[in-house]
């Protein structure tokens, strides 16, 4: 019992020293589900905890051959996707990352994902650092 609530302790304790040093704090991470062999897309919540600008210029994961940040625009009266070269996340602020506007694609996916699996990827910054995120796959009607 003894060694359970002092297990809690030290998470806790550590839970509190990661995210005091961690400036982007990523939450609320998920992907809607696809068919087989279909690309996907990344959703979530980038918040700037620090002083200074965070600038992604893309992303890395096993499960995938490409990842990439992209934006949806109305042009013209049709909706069109690019890619971003960078997204930048100002000091103090929050960008969120969701269907019909900015999003990560997620190309080239090894592999079937199924309804509440989860998946690791890294958000790289133009300073090369990487940001871990695991991001849940979701029915898509469900945000």
């Amino acid at each position: 019992m003894f060694s359970k609530i002092l297990l809690h302790i030290c998470l806790l304790f550590g839970a509190f020293g990661a995210s005091a040093q961690t400036p982007l704090t990523i939450s609320d991470a998920w992907s809607p589900q696809a068919p087989p062999g279909r690309m996907m897309a990344g959703f979530m919540a980038l918040s700037n905890d620090s002083e200074e600008s965070i600038v992604l210029i893309g992303g890395e994961s096993e499960r995938f051959g490409r990842v990439e940040i992209h934006t949806m625009r109305m042009d013209d009266g049709v909706m069109r996707m690019r890619k971003l070269d960078q997204l930048e996340i100002p000091a103090g602020e929050t960008v969120t990352l969701r269907p019909g506007g900015l999003h990560l694609m997620l190309m080239q996916p090894d592999g079937r994902f199924e309804l509440g699996d989860e998946f690791a990827l890294s958000l790289i910054d133009n300073n090369a650092r990487h940001w871990p995120v695991t991001l849940e796959v979701r029915d898509r009607r469900r945000r």
